[in-house]
């Protein structure tokens, strides 16, 4: 049964240009993601390309906040953008054409527009120079009323449950085949990172 996959992972600023080098694939080796197929990188497109680096983008969106907004506050614990995960069961986007694969993506970021607001989103890379292809967006947490809070936006448990049904059930009106898992509150699974699932994989290749 083939899956719609959407995940996050809140990023406080830091780490914004170490991930724009491996997102925009400015590296000239990767070493630790062997999935990388470097010969495959031209394959690669933007649904949305950053003008400036990442820290400028993130930069320049919470100063404009600020100035319409005195009471946005940044704390140096503040989450300062999300880097977004878009991709399908393997098997699902294998047996697709490549302008279809594009169309899946598109689709999802109409979706995430929507929801986190399509100024607030300032990168997304499909990259199909690794075993699945997969989009990552990342996008600053910007409230209506120009307040940065992660919290508000990506809400708890509870909300993370309905963010993934939302997502299933867009999805699903153009690609109707997708199922909905069973989610992570019903299963009591463990979210399990993406450098120790790409590195069972190797594990598990290297044993075969």
């Amino acid at each position: 049964m083939p899956y719609a996959i959407l995940r996050f992972e809140k990023r406080k600023g830091g780490p914004a240009s170490a991930l724009e080098k491996h997102i925009e694939r400015k590296k000239e080796r990767y070493a630790s993601n062997p999935d990388i197929d470097s010969n495959r990188s031209h394959l690669n497109y933007h649904l949305v390309e950053p003008q400036l680096k990442y820290y400028g983008e993130i930069q320049t969106r919470i100063e404009k906040a600020q100035r319409e907004n005195p009471k946005c506050k940044v704390r140096k614990d503040s989450v300062k953008f999300i880097d977004t995960i878009v991709t399908a069961s393997p098997e699902f986007l294998a047996a697709m054409k490549p302008e279809v694969v594009r169309r899946y993506f598109e689709r999802a970021l109409k979706f995430l527009q929507k929801e986190v607001g399509a100024e607030n989103i300032f990168s997304a890379v499909v990259h199909m120079d690794e075993r699945n292809p997969h989009m990552h967006l990342c996008f600053v947490p910007l409230t209506k009323d120009n307040r940065l809070s992660a919290k508000e936006i990506m809400g708890g448990r509870d909300k993370l449950v309905h963010w993934q049904d939302k997502f299933h059930d867009f999805m699903a009106e153009e690609f109707p085949q997708l199922e909905r898992g069973q989610s992570a509150a019903v299963t009591k699974r463990k979210h399990v990172p993406t450098w120790l699932y790409k590195q069972a994989h190797q594990l598990t290749g290297e044993m075969k």
